[in-house]
């Protein structure tokens, strides 16, 4: 197309050398014809030029535009030869439907034509079947609608990134991390996920993998937010990129948090109970053995508690049962263990003391602590 935006005018069939150039203008899948000013009649088409109008390449030469291309096609591209009569070079894209019902869309381009002095001569037309290309990139866009649809109706956060690079999220994104679109466009995903997750995110990333996995990821705000990410790979014409869901699992965590925290305590009192009290006693003994300390172990159980429960009810027994365990929590260190075996029954694990004197102490002390009123 270089030599046709030449500015030498066209010249005459000139023998071999133009039979050359009809044969090589016949052969290409493009339609091409030149139109002449101020009169816009055809001074050359190919063959696929002629036959997409209903012509032959000698009937078509020396009829205008409208009369070549019909009145219909004439009004809708009036506007685009009318700026290319102007000297500009015009591209654009038109949809048609065939006689059967099938749309196809082709490309036109109308390049100006100049002589040495700048006048404009005419225009080159040039057309070129899009259809395929037309339809692969709408079957893009009606996917990527539906990706969008998708993600504005679901509470997961949802962003896109290539190597790394967020180009796209939705609203439950910005819900989730309190960053406004626009202030983590561009920037890695790494960089909102906590420190000591970072290499796991990144051997996941790098690695492609699509299975779930948690991490924590920071709030704008600072706080440290549990997640489960899971990535798909997204195969496109010119690179890939990756969809990563990010589902919030804080509720979940504090779920199994709670209980793992209830099979080692007691749901009342919130103190440790016999298991964790078993678990923790074997420790302490095999360390006070390595490290020649002595520990003592104290029973403790309420006298008449019964008489509390049958007389004020269930709920003052467990109200005074909690004020107990709070005041026996208060009465040790904090390297001492409190905990309620059953009922009314408690233990205190005093560790590192040097005499049973020093347990006596205690025990004189919590009995101290007993006998001040309960309310």
């Amino acid at each position: 197309m270089h030599e046709l935006t030449s500015e030498a005018p066209i010249s005459g069939p000139q023998g071999s050398s133009d039979a050359l150039l009809r044969l090589i203008a016949d052969s290409v899948p493009a339609l091409m014809a030149y139109f002449d000013l101020p009169g816009l009649r055809c001074q050359f088409a190919n063959q696929g030029y002629a036959a997409y109008n209903g012509h032959s390449v000698a009937s078509i030469v020396g009829l205008t535009v409208q009369e070549a291309i019909g009145t219909k096609a004439w009004l809708a591209i009036q506007p685009y030869i009318e700026r290319s009569t102007r000297g500009e070079h015009v591209k654009y894209m038109r949809e048609q439907t065939m006689p059967n019902g099938e749309s196809r869309m082709i490309e036109v381009n109308l390049i100006p034509h100049f002589s040495p002095q700048k006048q404009q001569l005419g225009s080159f037309v040039l057309i070129t079947y899009i259809t395929d290309r037309w339809q692969a990139e709408s079957t893009v866009r009606q996917s990527e609608e539906r990706m969008r649809k998708f993600t504005e109706i679901t509470d997961e956060a949802i962003l896109f990134h290539r190597d790394g690079l967020i180009t796209d999220g939705n609203d439950a994104l910005t819900r989730l991390t309190g960053y406004t679109l626009p202030e983590v466009m561009g920037l890695s995903i790494f960089n909102f996920i906590s420190p000591e997750w970072r290499s796991v995110a990144y051997e996941y990333t790098r690695s492609g993998r699509e299975d779930p996995y948690e991490v924590t990821i920071r709030h704008k705000d600072g706080h440290e937010i549990p997640v489960e990410v899971v990535g798909k790979t997204m195969p496109q014409l010119h690179a890939d990129y990756r969809v990563v869901v990010v589902r919030d699992i804080t509720a979940r965590k504090q779920a199994q948090e709670r209980e793992t925290f209830l099979e080692l305590h007691d749901a009342l009192t919130q103190l440790p109970n016999r298991r964790f009290l078993m678990e923790q006693l074997g420790k302490v003994l095999s360390m006070a053995r390595r490290r020649k300390f002595m520990v003592a172990v104290l029973f403790i159980n309420l006298d008449h508690f019964k008489t509390v429960n049958d007389s004020l009810g269930h709920h003052a027994g467990d109200q005074l049962l909690c004020d107990v365990a709070e005041r026996l929590r208060q009465s040790v260190r904090d390297t001492d263990l409190v905990a309620r075996l059953s009922g009314d029954e408690f233990v205190a694990v005093l560790t590192d003391i040097h005499t049973p004197d020093d347990a006596a102490v205690v025990a004189d002390k919590l009995i101290d602590t007993m006998r001040s009123a309960f309310t």
